[in-house]
Parts: structure tokens; sequence; C-alpha cells
């Protein structure tokens, strides 16, 4: 956005300068100039706005090849004639400004290259210009230009040095936030493994191994069926169980579940681990939580990521799952399809102090955000 607000400030410089410049020319440049600066400076404007950095590149490349095109028509149009502009020891900065940003777009788009290529070409067209124009062609003056050109085509190699440490920071912090969560989650499955290996080797096997041939006695059937009705509500989590459950333990069963379903799915936790909330508060926001994941799983694209930020305090959840995928028109679902209507948002609306809600478009992903507050009887 910055950017593109300065392209539009090359007409504050020295207006006087760029009227006198455009004299020379055919009539018909001047607006050919001001509609490439300002579609420029628009589009750069609306991708700050919409945040569609991934533009960047594709625009800065068109808007660079079309401000190039309009120096050239300008030397097309030139009458011959000269004007009392500066020469090159008093050049004035829109010389070579706009050719500058395009370059700064460029690299910001990841185009080194063009980048380069443009404040050569198109900063070495502004500068070739303006001394026709002003009639000065001295050696001096083209020693200068080329000092000029060099020092932007450095300044576009630093900002692209930092852009890029920038980014290799980002992929380095990514890299060990992934394995600080895979840690976690292995910690937390081997917690979960040794609980189940302990059930089936110290209970079940050991049940099985007392058995003798003949037919089961009814104590050992219902030691037999206590101990898999165990295992199954670990499992499942169907069973009866405290009405009461511990941030950490949500914290637990939300990792384990979302790696049942998907093991690209990243998850962050914080908050108050000694909270705690009622039962059915903590089973719908899980239950939501992973029917979010699943359509993310079934519909986002293979190429998509998702990320679950879970804020536990005392007395509020807080749970926001985002992703990148190809989204949807919450508007267009059909009445049919139960899994946004009453997976996500119709069983946090039915929990006493629960919210949530499906934000959407296509092409740009999707946001659920569910929220549970509780009341002073659940304190």
């Amino acid at each position: 956005m910055i950017l593109g607000i300065c392209c539009l400030g090359v007409f504050a410089i020295n207006p006087g300068r760029l009227a006198e410049f455009a004299s020379l020319t055919s009539e018909w440049w001047s607006w050919s100039a001001v509609a490439v600066i300002v579609a420029t400076s628009a589009s750069l404007v609306t991708i700050g706005i919409r945040r569609r950095t991934d533009l960047l590149g594709s625009v800065g490349s068109v808007a660079a090849l079309a401000y190039t095109g309009v120096l050239v028509l300008w030397l097309a149009g030139w009458n011959g004639a000269t004007a009392q502009l500066p020469d090159l020891n008093g050049l004035d900065l829109w010389v070579i400004f706009i050719p500058q940003i395009l370059g700064c777009v460029l690299v910001m788009g990841g185009r080194l290259m063009q980048a380069l290529g443009t404040v050569v070409v198109a900063g070495g067209l502004s500068l070739g210009l303006t001394v026709a124009a002003s009639g000065h062609g001295e050696w001096r003056e083209a020693v200068q230009a080329v000092w000029l050109l060099a020092l932007i085509s450095l300044y576009q190699v630093i900002t692209w040095a930092v852009i890029a440490g920038a980014r290799r920071y980002d992929a380095e912090r990514a890299a060990v936030a992934a394995e600080a969560v895979r840690r976690l989650h292995d910690r937390s499955r081997g917690s979960e493994q040794r609980r189940l290996d302990a059930m089936v080797h110290d209970r079940l096997i050991a049940i099985l191994l007392a058995l003798r041939p003949g037919p089961v006695s009814p104590g050992g059937r219902k030691a037999i069926t206590s101990v898999l009705d165990e295992i199954a509500d670990w499992r499942s989590e169907d069973g009866p169980g405290p009405t009461r459950v511990s941030a950490a333990d949500l914290a637990q069963r939300l990792r384990l579940s979302l790696d049942e379903i998907d093991e690209r799915v990243e998850i962050a936790i914080d908050g108050d681990p000694d909270a705690d909330y009622p039962a059915d508060a903590s089973d719908a926001i899980i239950d939501a939580v992973g029917e979010a994941v699943r359509n993310f799983h079934r519909h986002a694209g293979v190429d998509a990521a998702c990320a679950v930020l879970c804020d536990v305090r005392d007395g509020a959840i807080t749970v926001v799952i985002v992703d990148d995928g190809v989204g949807f028109e919450p508007r267009d679902v059909p009445a049919n399809r139960i899994g946004v209507a009453l997976g996500i948002v119709e069983r946090m609306h039915v929990l006493a102090g629960g919210d949530g809600r499906v934000e959407s478009e296509p092409g740009v992903g999707t946001r659920v955000e569910l929220s549970w507050a509780a009341s002073a009887g659940d304190r």
C-alpha cells in the first residue's frame, strides 16, 4: 500500500518539471503516462488491502512493461525540441522514482532479476530521455547515470537479502514450532499408549491366560467384558466419565482426536492448565473441532494447511480453526448438508454458554470460531 501511494507521489515532487517534460512530446502521451501510474498505484493499494501479496510479482511485471512502453512512446512522439530541464548534477527525483518503486515491488514478489532489469532498462531510459529533453549529452552525465543505476540496483539486492533473511527466519521458526508440536504429540500418544498397553497386558491378557479349557465361567465373562468395555470407553470417550474435565485433559483429548483425523493439522494450546470445565462443554468443543477438521480433510484440498488455536482460561474456552483451502460460500450450502449446521454451529448453540460461527470465502479458506463461557453455576 505504501509503495502504491508513493507511485502517486511522482506528481507531487515537481509538477512543473513533469509538465515541461510532457510538453516536448505528443499530447496523448501525458494521458497514457498518467493512466499507467494511477493504475499501478491502484493495483498495489488493492493488493495491500486484500493482502494478496502472491500477486505482487505478476502486477510488478505488468507495471514495469507498461512503464517502459510509456518511455518508448515518449521518444516516438518527441518533437525534437528541448527544455530547460536540469542536467544530471541536479537531476529531479521523479526521473528514477517509478523504476525504483517497480523494482521494489518485483523484489517483494520474489523476482530479483526482473527487478534489476527494470532498474537498468526503465531507469536507463528515464535518464536517457531526460538528457535528450534537456539537451545535455556530456560524458560526465553518462558516468553519473551509470553510478546512479548501480546504486539503485545495489539497493534492490539489499532489499532482496533482507526479505530472504526474514523468510528463512520464518521457515526456521515454523520448523522449530512444528518439531515442538510433534514431540508433544509423541509424548501424548506415548502416555495414552502406555495406558492402553497396561489395560491390555495387565488385565485382559492376564485374565485370558488364567482361563482353563472348557466353558468360561460367568465371573470370567464378566471380567473380560469389564475390561473390553473400559477399552471401548477409552477409545470412544462415550462411557461414563467425570463431571468435570481439566484443561490438561481437554488439550490431550483434542490433540489425540485431531491426530486420528489428519496429522497435517497443527494445534497450539495456550492458557491456564489448572482450569477445569463441565464434561458436556469439553465434549461439545472436542466434537465441534473434530467436525471442522473433518470438513477440512474432506474438502479443503491436498495442498491446504490447517491450524487449530485453542485458549483455555478459568471459566472460558476459545478455539479457532483456520485453513487456506478452497473455501466455500456458506449461503450456497444445501439444507441437507448437516456437517456445518448441526455438527459445528448448532452443537455449540445448544450448549449453555456456547457459541460458534463459520466464515468462508471461495479461494481464500475457512475460519471456524468456537467459544464457551461458564455461568455462575458452572464455575
